[in-house]
């Protein structure tokens, strides 16, 4: 049954962020996207660099999360290639190696470890997300009294 307050809860949605997911293990990926679109993103996923550089070329991004050994394109690769494509999406490398070189930090925004816990790389996402707004929204306008409907006096 439609309501007035159901239809316009319907139409005034807030804007979700849109999160890409790249990983080479697909049902990692089926599970990454079910629980991150369960919090209120809109995700898409790449098994591989290819891929993803294809959908981040096409599509609005907000964020990727890439895990770092992969065949054919690394983490690294697919970050330096996310960044070539738009240098103010954030990049989080997700994963669970040991072999992480230190200069792969110098290329992704931030690291998570697969082995920690979802509240971790929710919680770095939402760091970086809020980052990114800070940094690209202007300032609201200095109201002027004129706008508030007063009147300057001479």
């Amino acid at each position: 049954m439609w309501n007035a307050e159901t239809l316009v809860q319907e139409q005034v949605s807030p804007v979700r962020p849109t999160l890409q997911w790249i990983d080479d293990f697909e049902p990692g990926l089926a599970l990454y996207q079910a629980m991150f679109e369960n919090l209120g993103f809109r995700v898409f996923t790449a098994s591989s660099g290819r891929i993803a550089l294809k959908l981040a070329s096409r599509q609005r991004i907000d964020i990727v999360c890439t895990d770092y050994e992969m065949p054919e394109m690394d983490g690294e690769k697919v970050a330096a290639s996310i960044k070539a494509i738009n240098p103010r999406i954030p990049v989080i490398m997700f994963s669970g190696s040991t072999l992480v070189p230190a200069r792969v930090r110098r290329v992704v925004d931030e690291f998570c470890d697969k082995a920690g816990s979802r509240d971790q790389i929710l919680t770095t996402i939402h760091r970086l997300l809020h980052k990114k707004r800070s940094r690209t929204l202007q300032p609201a306008p200095l109201a002027e009294a004129s706008d508030l409907g007063h009147r300057t006096v001479a």
